[in-house]
């Protein structure tokens, strides 16, 4: 994997983790919010949420049930602490 792959997979990670905040959502929610096509689930999941759960930092409500419509995501414990970095470095570069 080379350092434009790597670099466009973290925009997307933080991306997601924004999007999310606190609360658990559905994919259908998820995507809307990152201006995803419904149709484009395999993308979705793909570049966004694979590598935020790879990382430990999402977390499904029924893991052991992935593919039901009442699925939700939310972030875990490392996700919020990324969440907040991510805020303060927002908050960082809006204050300069």
């Amino acid at each position: 994997m080379d350092m434009n792959t790597k670099i466009k997979i973290e925009e997307r990670v933080q991306r997601l983790v924004m999007v999310m905040g606190k609360g658990a959502h559905p994919r259908r929610e998820l995507m809307a919010a990152l201006g995803l096509r419904q149709e484009s689930r395999r993308n979705f999941y793909d570049n966004y949420m694979k590598p935020a759960r790879a990382r430990g930092l999402v977390t499904m409500q029924c893991p052991g049930h992935p593919s039901i419509p009442e699925q939700t995501y939310r972030l875990t414990a490392d996700g919020l602490e990324y969440l907040e970095e991510l805020s303060k470095k927002e908050q960082a570069i809006q204050g300069s």
